[in-house]
């Protein structure tokens, strides 16, 4: 959509684009996602927060964990997300969103709580999600680690056949991963 100097005008932004839109009736956005940067570095480029918004321009999640890219290393800060900001749990169907489509996966695991964090696992605000067009191989089936701002409730009705299929999916990665292996 564009550039912006704070997070607040790009949110007007995304208002006014879907006041804009709402007289096309058919016409649909999937969200919107606003990625905050930190600026003025010497060297690399750092991501500060990224938030995600539903089509109607409502917000929807964020993640505060700050990335720092120099020379292809990516430096990290996650202490854990609080339990009521886990939106999805272990076999929850969701909406994976990469660059230019959504498909639907089943969530596996779910980003550390605070609790999990000082523990020493998974140090990223990640959720470990397979899709529904998983494979499996040698090395395991076929995974992702999505950003809860990449992940989102299914927007359309999830049939019985595909349901039960991805609940396999779960129920076989359950049986081979664990926590601590990821």
């Amino acid at each position: 959509m564009g550039y912006f100097s704070s997070v607040f005008n790009a949110e007007q932004a995304i208002k006014e684009y879907v006041v804009k839109w709402e007289e096309y009736e058919g016409v649909l956005s999937f969200g919107f996602l606003i990625k905050e940067h930190v600026l003025d570095l010497a060297e690399g480029s750092a991501t500060k927060s990224e938030r995600s918004y539903l089509s109607d321009g409502s917000f929807w999640d964020e993640t505060n964990e700050s990335q720092l890219s120099i020379d292809s290393r990516c430096i990290t800060s996650f202490e854990g997300r609080s339990e009521e900001k886990i939106r999805f749990k272990p076999g929850d169907i969701v909406e994976m969103v990469f660059t230019k489509c959504a498909v639907l996966g089943i969530v596996h695991h779910t980003p550390p709580t605070i609790e999990e964090a000082k523990e020493g696992f998974a140090p990223d605000d990640l959720y470990y999600t397979t899709p529904h067009n998983a494979t499996w191989g040698d090395g395991g089936c076929t995974h992702y680690h999505m950003l809860p701002v990449d992940l989102f409730p299914p927007r359309f009705p999830v049939s019985d056949k595909l349901q039960k299929k991805l609940k396999k999916v779960y129920k076989g990665i359950q049986k081979v991963v664990f926590r601590n292996d990821i």
